[in-house]
């Protein structure tokens, strides 16, 4: 079965913005990594410009086994979901 960002995690919000929790262990941490790597230079076209804009770090993390995205800025749980489902890389 093909699965993408929105089948296999979580959006939670914290202080600083948001943490995207891959809850499937079956997935390949690398091409979460791949996914985070494209956000960084730009290769995604899962965010609007508008919540790019937005974002004031990005990081990819291990923790507990399972890959984690932390995202910092004035962002919402609500447009990291929305841009989550619009991942199209299959992992």
């Amino acid at each position: 079965m093909k699965k993408t960002m929105k089948d296999v995690s979580q959006v939670k919000s914290t202080e600083e913005g948001v943490v995207i929790e891959v809850v499937d262990e079956t997935v390949d941490a690398n091409k979460v990594k791949e996914v985070v790597e494209n956000c960084q230079t730009g290769k995604c076209d899962c965010m609007s410009e508008e919540t790019k804009a937005k974002v004031t770090f990005m990081d990819f993390r291990v923790e507990n086994g399972k890959p984690v995205i932390e995202i910092k800025g004035e962002v919402s749980e609500e447009e990291i979901k929305e841009a989550v489902s619009r991942s199209k890389k299959e992992l």
